[in-house]
């Protein structure tokens, strides 16, 4: 009886060993790109030597840059990107003056850092729940936009210098691309169909469409049919100039949560104003039914939240075409009054833990209409984020005449 007993224990062994030999080992998790209302670890913003910008002529963004510091530091871990002692020194000085504790931030300094919108150049970072990875994309100048010259191309490597000294794996992406061309949720991508193919001439919209999902661990990409003009880098129509990321969508669609997304609309009563505003009009209304029709992963439509367009006639600046101007205003000729345009807008704001930036335009002097477009734009932020705080960054116009803004100076990295 004994010996009966021992052999099916010994048979029962036997069996539960070859089962587990004949089981599959495990799939490894796969990196994901989280959404921006996930946790993070820190957000990313640089502050580089701006001299030199417009020939020395345009003002820094530094207090916007500061202001943003300030607010994010109450929330969440910063690290500051910089290109020089004299960066560096300009940084610890204005710190000093807005009273901010400097041992809470991370400092990474390095002469190969150029220019700014740390979104566009810094690292895209996954996880699998337990590991990091960055995708590493091509960059081709924004599609080959005004001004890219040689020291525009050394951007390119900012996220794989970061990589390097964070010790993130990296995963090189053949498609060319900036963090601020695309928006996510956790399962969807939103591009613009011109956005890719100005950048990605030689690949087919499938095979971009394939290798952004893989790259990213998403499951579904939206292409947008119509680009919007605001961000078209320099000439956008007419006579109107003005710096943009070439149809950038952190600057015009943004989500809230995997079902709700935000489209700004131009108030009808101001379209005529401008040929730009007049074109933003009638291409957000396109993109509107557009976005109605489409479904999420699950079949469902999406949740479409209207939010304002700022005037941003109130804003731009006009003046003549002479020689000195001549060969920047190509498509003007002498005497022409350019409308030079700031990337104005509420979309380019940044979702972070406890809190939400956003840009707030109304000074004393402007109509009462930008302030109740301000408070719109905080109230539907406050609606769909009621445990965060929304905060109006009151310098963010410094940030849109360099074609960016909030969303762009800032990278968020996921907590593990």
């Amino acid at each position: 009886m004994k010996l009966l007993k021992n052999m099916r224990y010994l048979i029962t062994t036997l069996l539960l060993l070859a089962v587990a030999c004949a089981s599959p080992e495990k799939e490894p998790v796969k990196f994901t790109y989280p959404p921006e209302w996930a946790p993070q670890e820190s957000v990313w913003i640089d502050f580089t030597d701006q001299r030199e910008w417009g020939g020395g002529s345009i003002p820094p963004d530094y207090p916007a840059r500061i202001e943003i510091i300030q607010n994010l530091l109450r929330y969440v871990p910063v690290n500051v990107i910089l290109d020089s002692d004299w960066s560096r020194q300009t940084l610890d000085s204005m710190l000093l003056e807005a009273n901010i504790d400097q041992t809470k931030i991370h400092f990474f300094q390095h002469p190969d850092v150029v220019g700014a919108a740390v979104r566009d150049y810094g690292p895209i970072v996954l996880t699998n729940g337990t590991d990091y990875q960055m995708a590493d994309f091509a960059f081709n100048g924004f599609g080959g936009a005004m001004f890219a010259d040689s020291s525009f191309m050394e951007r390119a490597k900012l996220d794989n210098l970061l990589a390097d000294s964070l010790g993130y794996a990296v995963n090189s992406v053949n498609v060319n691309s900036e963090g601020g061309g695309f928006i996510h949720s956790s399962k969807v991508l939103l591009l613009f169909e011109e956005y890719a193919k100005i950048r990605n001439p030689d690949l087919s919209m499938e095979e971009i469409e394939r290798q952004f999902l893989e790259a990213l661990g998403l499951e579904k990409l939206i292409w947008i049919k119509e680009p919007m003009l605001m961000d078209k880098n320099w000439h956008k129509i007419d006579h109107t100039y003005g710096q943009g990321g070439n149809f950038h969508m952190d600057a015009y669609l943004r989500f809230l949560n995997d079902s709700t997304i935000l489209i700004p609309m131009v108030d009808p009563s101001i379209k005529d104003k401008s040929p730009l505003l007049r074109e933003e009009y009638e291409a957000s209304l396109k993109n509107l039914e557009q976005l109605k029709g489409e479904k999420n992963v699950d079949g469902k439509p999406f949740n479409i939240i209207e939010i304002p367009y700022p005037d941003v006639t109130l804003y731009q600046y006009q003046f003549p075409v002479s020689e000195i101007y001549e060969d920047f205003f190509t498509q003007s000729e002498l005497g022409d009054t350019i409308t030079y345009v700031p990337i104005t807008g509420y979309s380019n704001f940044l979702i972070t833990n406890g809190a939400v930036l956003v840009s707030e335009y109304w000074k004393e002097g402007l109509p009462a209409s930008e302030k109740v477009n301000d408070e719109r734009m905080k109230a539907i932020l406050q609606q769909h984020f009621p445990d965060r705080d929304i905060i109006g960054i009151k310098n963010a116009l410094m940030l849109n005449w360099f074609g960016g803004g909030i969303h762009c100076q800032t990278m968020n990295i996921p907590r593990i």
